[in-house]
């Protein structure tokens, strides 16, 4: 059997794919690569159907029918793993790789949770790759959440977390780790506290800290990430700074929870940063184990950070991992990236080995963001994970992509306005103090609204996608802007 890979952008993928199938051949998409197979009989006329259609063909060779399995791995695993394997195709966390199937069985086994090996998809997507896109619709408020995700809060909380020699889920450091960030969590004024789980022979925390909502019929909107790190090479007792793997998502909850602390939401926010991932995702197995019929039912999304810290892919991408059942957060998540950030956004319902997937395999709506692919974060689980492999302003991007989602998806409330017959607070009117200050701190918060908002009209003017109508809004806002200004004027 003879494969090739062909380099495409989207605009080429459907007349590239009709080639194919047309001079029976099949194929596997990754990103904007396309992986094309077909029997050494009808090599000579695709490969000449493909040429006369204007497509370069990249590498091509021959291949055991049936040896064809993906694998998709945590930083560079299977390969550190099994550095003689062939790997055809190589698009950092996913792997086209030639295999017998009882090397594929054996090594699948001995995944541990670091890589998984399944066969290759037929005429089927493992993921793809999009430009921005500008979001059809957004919540009004979402700005206003998305601005106080904060370069300082993450920096300090990544930074933090890396300080600690380990955070191997069964260490005493891990516990000190874990009770530092159920502090962080009460100091946002959220109730927070410590969960023990069990970790093969010893014991973990998961540290989780609710915020409740104001919707009658509230749901639950879960912002979760593994708090533990890992060195494998080294051992439970070796340094694990684990800056990528994963402070970095650990301080994106704490960061997400911080700017969501401000802010009233319809549904229930649960905050929870897992230990025992690396070990096998233990405590999200357990926390989901641990739901009962009605509060499994109040669930209507999870989202994960696992790895938001290292840029992999040019242009810096963001992956948003799920199943079928994730695709309308997906389809948010790659709305809120084209609404505030400028991230190309990768999809995949190919999941794997990260704390959405117990969710996942008991029916709930979980997806995972995470670092593009195209290369791979080659020092994690190594004492090497450190922060110089992180970039801050990257990592920030994925956050307010996560922020503007999480407006849409927890219900975020819009500023309370004053009653139209209320006294204009510190006008010389006449009314109780406490009402004045009410009043006084409602119109603040909407200020803060309203220039938010202007902000993201900016950026969009900036890039030449204000549509007229956007115009006339921006109009609008600035005209209640001067009228919030000259109100005690």
């Amino acid at each position: 059997m003879k494969y090739a890979t062909i380099h495409a952008d989207d605009a080429a993928i459907p007349g590239l794919i009709a080639v194919i199938e047309e001079r029976r051949g099949w194929w596997s998409r990754l990103g904007t690569d396309l992986f094309l197979c077909v029997a050494n009989d009808g090599w000579p006329g695709l490969a000449r159907a493909l040429q006369d259609a204007g497509h370069v063909l990249g590498v091509q060779g021959s291949v055991r029918q049936g040896a064809l399995w993906l694998v998709v791995q945590k930083g560079r695993a299977f390969q550190r793993e099994h550095p003689r394997a062939r790997v055809l195709l190589d698009k950092g966390r996913y792997l086209v790789a030639e295999l017998t199937k009882a090397q594929a069985e054996r090594m699948a086994a001995r995944g541990e949770g670091c890589f998984q090996v399944m066969a290759l998809p037929r005429n089927a997507a493992v993921f793809q790759t999009h430009a921005p896109r500008r979001a059809r619709a957004m919540p009004p408020a979402a700005p206003a959440l998305v601005a106080g995700v904060q370069d300082e809060v993450f920096r300090q909380a990544i930074t933090h977390l890396v300080s600690y020699r380990t955070r191997h889920s069964t260490s005493a450091d891990y516990a000190q780790a874990a009770a530092w960030a159920q502090a962080q969590f009460q100091a946002l004024g959220l109730a927070a506290r410590t969960v023990p789980i069990t970790v093969g022979g010893g014991t973990s925390a998961n540290v989780i800290a609710t915020k409740p909502g104001l919707g009658p019929d509230a749901g639950q909107v879960l912002v979760v990430g593994h708090l533990d790190s890992v060195n494998h090479p080294g051992g439970p007792d070796a340094p694990a700074p684990g800056a990528d793997d994963n402070a970095s998502g650990s301080a994106g909850v704490l960061t997400l929870a911080a700017a969501a602390a401000a802010h009233d939401f319809a549904h229930d926010l649960t905050f929870i940063l897992f230990g025992g991932e690396e070990q096998g995702l233990h405590g999200s197995t357990q926390y989901v184990a641990g739901l009962e019929g009605e509060a499994r039912a109040r669930i209507r999304a999870v989202l994960n950070m696992d790895m938001i810290g290292s840029v992999n892919a040019q242009p810096p991408a963001v992956l948003l991992e799920g199943a079928a059942l994730s695709q309308p957060l997906i389809d948010r998540l790659a709305e809120a990236a084209g609404a505030f950030t400028d991230l190309d956004v990768q999809v995949s319902l190919q999941p794997f080995g990260s704390d959405h997937m117990p969710f996942l395999d008991a029916g709930i709506p979980a997806v995972l963001t995470i670092e593009g692919t195209d290369g791979a974060n080659d020092a994690i689980h190594t004492a090497n994970d450190l922060l110089d492999r992180i970039d801050m302003g990257y990592a920030l991007q994925i956050l307010r992509m996560n922020a503007g989602w999480l407006a849409q998806e927890a219900g975020l409330a819009e500023p309370a306005l004053p009653r139209p017959d209320a006294p204009a607070a510190g006008c010389g009117n006449a009314g109780p103090a406490a009402f004045d200050q009410a009043v006084l701190a409602a119109q603040n918060q909407l200020a803060g609204h309203y220039q938010a908002l202007l902000a993201q009209y900016a950026r969009l003017d900036r890039d030449g996608l204000l549509a007229p109508g956007d115009l006339v809004e921006r109009q609008s806002l600035w005209a209640l802007c001067d009228h919030l200004r000259s109100d005690c004027g």
